[in-house]
């Protein structure tokens, strides 16, 4: 084996488990990424397309790992650095405790959202390791049992870069807090035989899983290795120098991590400033141990916050009509917001619907306590499906730290107020209410007026008579973060005191989980249909009491009917969008129109709808031209017109509705009302999903997967599966999970294909419960357990999946996991049978067996025969075997050899031909003859009788027959090839 350098940047808090080093760990790193472009295909992008986000960040923190150290705080970092983002007016990517599909599936993400000009950050907290002088940052999943494996089951971490630096990015930052201590020479003799376990039973031998073992232990050396950042505008941080070494820390943050957060929040604050700053800070909570390095070819300045008064604007999604990245914001917002919004309420569906979307949210306990407390059961809320293995990672580690910080952010004494609706009153200390006050600071996410209605700027003095109360009102357009008002109470002998409240903006839980992304009035980026559908029970409850208590913002109104509808409650939708639609919200227009369209608690009005969308259309609604569109294309109340639908798709194009798009794409993929053009189709599926739109990235990974008129592709087709599966599309997941399992477009990984599966199903996805059922089936090491593949397989029957029966009834037929049943296992096969020719085949053999049930030839020949109708070439041979013993059928012999001939002319199988070839051995000429008569009959080639005589009139026929049929074969005398020739579908 050739030497190889490896090098670890990993990180390591104190375990409790037993059999590892605990106290203060530390570690050499080493490092090495140079900025070389790889040879990553780009995707057709337009330079000038407005729609992508300005700034896009990937956040990734590995802390669970399954058969490696794990390691307390790179999910909480990974979390802070995704909240400080997103307040930031970053689009975040989150990534927290994945495996190394979840982590490509999140950088295609990723790098579908990067632009021309975009500000791209990626930030990755966990193991990593250096092998060979290439870098990889390590999945949860990983459990290599030699360096070969370990390439395998990681990630390249030039893979990232590159994609930054191919993407035309205005600037690439690369955060890696990861240089901590080298997990393999630390496995416990746990992990070590559970790593073992795994690989001997792929194939390996012991003795070679001990070398492999000892070789990553032994392969770590060097310190940092210096590195350049190419020529794009790039800067690299790692979490330590040069030779140096890497804590952890003993707080909820690695100090890293904490400095760059503490800084990332004041504005102003320009990056390399910003980064000396993080050099000082990692230094000082060091104790001068560790020195954060940093390289860079920045020329020109950026600001995660800019000094600037007002930040309208700001939110990545909201300046561009129907661009969305097709995900909730990160896990601590979503947790933080949605708990604000129910924690003072009594409503037992608020918190169970809470539990049932944040199973690992900060304030799990407190829902399980208030809901066992109002006479729920908790358990039944958490309930899993017993049929599905746990493939998912161990419990998270560092938790607590992170519930911490959710709950001291939630918990702190300041005034919260939501974006859009209204201001809110600011109760100032006593101090600050009978003389003069100056204002050094404002809030920049808003505006603070006085009580007269005078805006109170920064640097001004105020004079506030007691009972004066500001207010304070919060600009749209920004995802919010904590401010400060602050200032100087002047005294009358000219002494101060300073006086202040702290202040923090949100976005409120039903724009949140609710606004619609098509909306020009909402506050935030949107969330889009399929986002909704999955938690429309916590949109309802956090819309339900956004209107409570803000009775007069009617965006709440129509975010409640959209929820409402997302459930099927279409009276209470209707309800409420009739409310919106008659207080003149434009967007409501549409919605209601909908629903008289499809007659949802309102009677089907064509007329009433299609007024409805011209007048939301008139008012400017982009979601009102794909509505207008459906109507003329669907023919409801008005002709059907492709032209005049594919008009009005084009109008909402031309303003990035990427569901006009998709639509578009469609018309062009199956040429409705138009020339069919799959190059056309590819353009606009690709300009949708580069937008976020889901549909549009799982059908274009279909074109290229089937070369649905466009060049075959499984690298397109694994990267558009990966966009949809990342964002938790059920039907993306299964079907990048049957990618890894075929190795299409990617080596073949059939634990990365269970683990999508396991997501897939867990998710409502039949199609995954038949692929994990039938994987279970099929006695693939580390998957064999036929008990548990029946139950999935049953969980796919239950939802009609194709072939689940099928798959099932093979496991009754021999008895493996469940007990041998051929009763159950006919009738499997025959429901099997009404879509499938094979399955007709089965059942046939099950009717024909005598294995412990009485054998039914009749039926059997039944089967058969169906399934020789449809193209089954040993159906015909089975069928033949019956025909000629008369066993359920009249005998035959004539007829079997037709059958027989049949078999053969269906198939090329040599195995069939040599059994065909044995079988007919001992039929005459006259057989022959009367066996061709028959078919040329059939096909309407011979008028005569099947008489065994070759005749003239039969010569002729045969060699009209066979020259048709470009057979290449003498017309006499007749043989087996020549019937085969004369039986083969034409």
């Amino acid at each position: 084996m050739t030497e190889m350098a490896v090098g670890i940047f990993t990180r390591r808090q104190p375990s409790a488990r037993p059999g590892r080093l605990s106290g203060r760990f530390w570690t050499v790193c080493a490092i090495s990424i140079p900025l070389a472009v790889l040879s990553v295909p780009a995707l057709a992008q337009d330079a000038d397309d407005p729609s992508g986000a300005s700034r896009v960040a990937l956040v990734i923190g590995n802390s669970a790992y399954q058969n490696v150290t794990p390691l307390p705080n790179p999910a909480n970092d990974a979390e802070l650095i995704a909240e400080k983002l997103w307040e930031s007016g970053f689009e975040v990517i989150e990534s927290i405790d994945s495996d190394r599909e979840t982590m490509l599936a999140d950088l295609a993400t990723f790098r579908s959202r990067l632009r021309e000009g975009s500000e791209a950050l990626f930030f990755y907290a966990g193991h990593g390791v250096q092998v060979g002088g290439r870098n990889y940052l390590l999945p949860v999943s990983v459990a290599p049992a030699s360096p070969e494996d370990l390439r395998a089951q990681s990630v390249d971490a030039q893979l990232f870069v590159d994609i930054m630096d191919a993407s035309g990015a205005r600037l690439n930052i690369v955060l890696l807090d990861a240089c901590r201590n080298n997990p393999f020479t630390e496995i416990d003799s746990e992990d070590a035989e559970d790593i073992a376990t795994r690989a001997i039973t792929v194939g390996q031998s012991r003795q070679e899983v001990e070398r492999g073992l000892t070789l990553l232990s032994e392969a770590s050396s060097g310190g940092l290795a210096e590195m350049t950042a190419g020529d794009s505008e790039t800067m690299i941080s790692f979490a330590t120098a040069p030779g140096a070494v890497a804590f952890d820390g003993t707080g909820r943050h690695s100090p890293y991590t904490a400095s760059i957060a503490e800084n990332m929040d004041e504005p102003g604050v320009e990056l390399a400033e910003l980064f000396r700053r993080v050099r000082g800070g990692v230094r000082e909570r060091t104790d001068g141990l560790q020195i954060a390095w940093t390289t860079s070819t920045l020329e020109n300045p950026f600001y995660f916050k800019p000094d600037t008064d007002d930040l309208r604007g700001s939110t990545t999604g909201l300046g561009v009509e129907g661009d969305t990245l097709g995900g909730l914001p990160p896990r601590r917002i979503v947790d933080r917001t949605f708990w604000r919004a129910i924690r003072d309420t009594d409503r037992l569906d608020a918190f169970e619907a809470y539990l049932r979307t944040r199973p690992d949210g900060a304030f799990v306990d407190e829902a399980v306590a208030r809901i066992a407390a109002l006479g729920g059961d908790p358990d039944a809320v958490l309930a899993t499906d017993p049929a599905l293995p746990d493939l998912s990672a161990q419990a998270q580690v560092g938790q607590t730290a992170s519930k911490a910080d959710v709950i001291e952010r939630l918990d702190r004494d300041v005034h919260a107020v939501p974006i859009g609706v209204g201001p809110r009153d600011l109760d100032l200390p006593a101090t600050a209410s009978d003389g003069w006050v100056y204002v050094s600071r404002t809030p920049r996410l808003g505006e603070v007026r006085g009580a007269d209605g005078s805006v109170i700027d920064q640097g001004s003095v105020h004079y506030m008579q007691p009972g004066d109360v500001p207010e304070f009102e919060p600009f749209v357009g920004s995802n919010g973060g904590l401010e400060a008002l602050e200032g100087l109470a002047l005294g009358q002998d000219g002494a101060t005191d300073p006086v202040g409240v702290e202040i923090e903006v949100y976005v409120d839980a039903c724009d949140m989980l609710a606004g619609n992304p098509y909306d020009s009035e909402r506050v935030t980026a949107g969330t889009r249909q399929f986002i909704l559908d999955r938690n429309f029970d916590a949109a309802i409850v956090a819309c339900e009491l956004a209107v409570d208590r803000q009775p007069e913002v009617v965006r709440f109104w129509a975010q409640l009917a959209r929820a409402y509808r997302a459930a099927g409650r279409y009276e209470e939708a209707r309800e409420w969008q009739v409310k919106a639609v008659e207080a003149g919200y434009v967007n409501a227009m549409v919605y209601l129109g909908q629903m008289h369209l499809d007659g949802q608690a309102v009677a089907q009005d064509f007329a009433r709808a299609y007024e409805l969308f011209e007048a939301a259309e008139e008012a400017g609604d982009i979601a009102a031209l794909t509505a207008l569109a459906w109507v003329h294309r669907a023919g409801v109340g008005v002709p059907q017109d492709y032209a005049v639908a594919r008009g009005f798709y084009e109008q909402g194009a031309a303003r990035r509705n990427d569901w006009a798009m998709t639509n578009l794409a469609e018309f062009y993929q199956k040429g409705l009302g138009v020339e069919r053009s799959p190059e056309l189709a590819e353009r606009w599926y690709l300009q949708a999903a580069n937008s976020g739109e889901l549909t549009a990235q799982t059908r274009l990974a279909r074109m290229y997967q089937d070369g649905d008129g466009i060049p075959q592709d499984f690298d397109k087709a694994r990267f558009w599966f990966e966009t949809a599966a990342s964002r938790g599309v059920p039907n993306g997941l299964t079907r990048l999970g049957i990618m890894y399992e075929q190795g299409q477009g990617t080596a073949t990984d059939v634990e990365a294909a269970a683990r999508l599966y396991v997501r897939a199903a867990r998710a409502g996805d039949g199609e995954a419960y038949f692929r994990l059922g039938r994987l279970y089936a099929s006695r693939t090491p580390l998957f064999d357990d036929p008990a548990r593949a029946a139950l999935l397989l049953e969980r796919a029957i239950e939802k009609r999946v194709y072939g689940a029966e099928r798959e099932l009834a093979k496991l009754h037929e021999t008895g493996r996991g469940v007990p041998k049943d051929m009763a159950r296992a006919r009738d499997l096969y025959a429901a099997a049978a009404e879509g499938n020719p094979w399955a007709a085949r089965d059942a046939g053999r099950a009717f024909a067996s005598d294995d412990g049930v009485e054998p039914d030839f009749a039926r059997a020949a039944e089967w058969y025969r169906r399934a020789v109708e449809g193209g089954v070439p040993w159906a015909a041979w089975d069928l033949a075997k019956l025909t000629e013993a008369g066993r359920g059928v009249d005998r035959d012999r004539v007829g079997a050899l037709v059958l027989y001939a049949t078999a053969l002319g269906l198939s090329d199988d040599q195995n069939l031909a040599r059994l065909v070839g044995e079988a007919t051995a001992g039929y005459d000429d006259v057989a022959f003859v009367t066996a061709a008569q028959r078919l040329l009959a059939a096909s309407g080639d011979f008028a005569g009788a099947a008489d065994g005589v070759l005749g003239p009139g039969t010569r002729q026929a045969l060699a009209e027959a066979v020259a048709a049929r470009n057979a290449g074969l003498p017309p006499e005398p007749v043989t087996i090839e020549t019937l085969a020739a004369l039986a083969a579908p034409r």
